[in-house]
């Protein structure tokens, strides 16, 4: 952490960061990338983030930070929201739980008392195939379900909620969908992840019609599972690319 902290002081652009918030979709629940931290005995879970360089574009530090949390390169990441109020420190959250003794936490308290500006940033993956990576000063990562982001520490609740507002707001102008999905998905899937967005359910037979008549489907298969009725395998026409833009007026 010592060290962590000298190339903060030495690197960093003062009292700036970047905090991402790692979103992808897994049985049927909407998920986010958590780091957990031990302090003392208290285990906080955070959101991946860390400082911004001094000679660094803030793409290419948000780019950074998800490389090393999950691994990935080239996805697809927004800026939605930035926290700035004059009150955001966090030393109280912590000091309780450090031994003031220690180097070490000095250090960290030091750090935590400063008055910090985060840059929120929206990363969308797919779940499969993603390896998550504790960053340097972490002890694990793992995915957590957007409804229990309460668990969160410092003000990242606040920054998840944030970030689904946000996925709403722009569920129809920007390729989310596909970015969350595998390559192909049955129609179920594609439903469950719009109402794990919007938080409510969809009336399937509305859905379904809307969805095959918008043209944004391509049928690629059929799910052989032998549980049940066959059902139809789909991608998007575009690919990744691919937008529930308001021409289509699917009223979800």
């Amino acid at each position: 952490m010592r060290a962590y902290i000298d190339r903060l002081t030495e690197e960093a652009i003062p009292q700036l960061s970047v905090n991402c918030v790692i979103v992808s979709f897994h049985e049927k629940n909407l998920c986010v990338v958590v780091n957990r931290m031990r302090i003392g005995d208290k285990v906080l879970y955070l959101l991946p983030g860390g400082y911004v360089k001094q000679k660094e574009d803030l793409s290419d530090a948000v780019e950074r930070l998800v490389l090393q949390s999950i691994g990935l390169e080239n996805i697809l990441f927004r800026q939605f929201a930035v926290f700035g109020k004059s009150s955001r420190s966090f030393a109280n959250e912590f000091s309780g739980e450090l031994n003031l003794q220690s180097v070490r936490d000095q250090a960290l308290l030091s750090l935590m008392s400063r008055r910090f500006v985060s840059l929120g940033y929206l990363a969308l993956v797919d779940y499969q195939g993603i390896e998550l990576k504790s960053t340097e000063y972490f002890e694990s990562a793992q995915w957590l379900p957007l409804g229990q982001a309460g668990k969160l520490a410092m003000d990242h609740e606040e920054m998840v909620k944030t970030a689904r507002e946000y996925l709403v707001k722009e569920l129809a102008h920007s390729p989310i969908a596909p970015n969350l999905l595998p390559s192909r998905f049955t129609l179920p899937d594609l439903q469950a992840l719009m109402e794990s967005i919007l938080e409510r359910k969809i009336d399937r037979p509305n859905f379904r019609r809307k969805i095959l008549s918008s043209g944004m489907l391509v049928k690629v298969g059929v799910e052989k599972s032998g549980k049940g009725r066959p059902a139809d395998i789909y991608r998007f026409k575009y690919g990744k690319n691919t937008t529930l833009v308001d021409d289509y007026r699917l009223g979800f």
